[in-house]
């Protein structure tokens, strides 16, 4: 091989020649290689529904997500005004399993006390009171259940709790008590369901941090 009548070594000849058909080769496989695909359309994903508020006796307003109805809703599903006990179930697939429930309690005497904080803490702050407590959520539990959260201060959204968790015997539906006192006025809740892992009772919680009450004078 020569370059403009210079002789080459054959070493250099054969390193030459494979430069040149790599080159070749490189230009060859760049023509063939197809086109960038275009960018897939990205599907955004539908809302979730907005959660329902539902209207309680004594000014009491919470929100039910979408997974949740009234019992017995009637013409409103976002009403029971005319209710002291008001019960919700969930209505999802995967409730078919933990079949969760919540039914709220109200009462139609205010709480004695100087403000929420002293009737909130009123309503167990005997020994007696207390065992009284305890007794009566194991009994609504199940038979052999056990406490799995000590009866105590909680919080649910901006409000102040006394709440309580309770273990239930196989088979059947561990609970979540709890009470609060808002503008003078009691609201309870007995949240059951057949989870038992650690994600038990967080609808349930969502629900109780939504609570919010408005006086009857200021909502007319």
């Amino acid at each position: 091989m020569r370059l403009r009548g210079i002789r080459l070594a054959p070493g250099i000849r054969a390193l030459a020649l494979c430069a040149v058909m790599s080159a070749l080769l490189g230009s060859a496989l760049a023509a063939e290689e197809p086109e960038a695909d275009e960018p897939e359309e990205t599907v955004e994903a539908e809302p979730l529904p907005a959660p329902l508020p539902l209207r309680l006796s004594q000014g009491f307003t919470l929100d039910l997500s979408a997974d949740w109805a009234l019992e017995d809703a009637g013409d409103d599903p976002g009403d029971a005004t005319d209710r002291m006990r008001v019960r919700v179930v969930c209505r999802t697939p995967a409730c078919r399993r933990t079949q969760e429930t919540c039914t709220f309690v109200l009462r139609q005497a205010s709480v004695a006390g100087a403000d929420d904080a002293a009737r909130l803490a009123g309503l167990h702050a005997s020994p007696l009171a207390r065992y009284m407590r305890l007794r009566a959520v194991l009994k609504s539990t199940s038979a052999g259940a056990t406490i799995r959260a000590a009866l105590g201060p909680a919080r649910f959204g901006p409000h102040d709790w006394i709440a309580v968790e309770t273990e239930a015997a196989p088979r059947f539906k561990s609970g979540l008590f709890a009470e609060t006192v808002i503008g003078g006025r009691y609201f309870g809740a007995i949240c059951k369901t057949c989870e038992t892992g650690e994600v038990r009772h967080e609808s349930a919680r969502a629900m109780l941090g939504s609570l919010r009450r408005v006086e009857r004078s200021a909502a007319r």
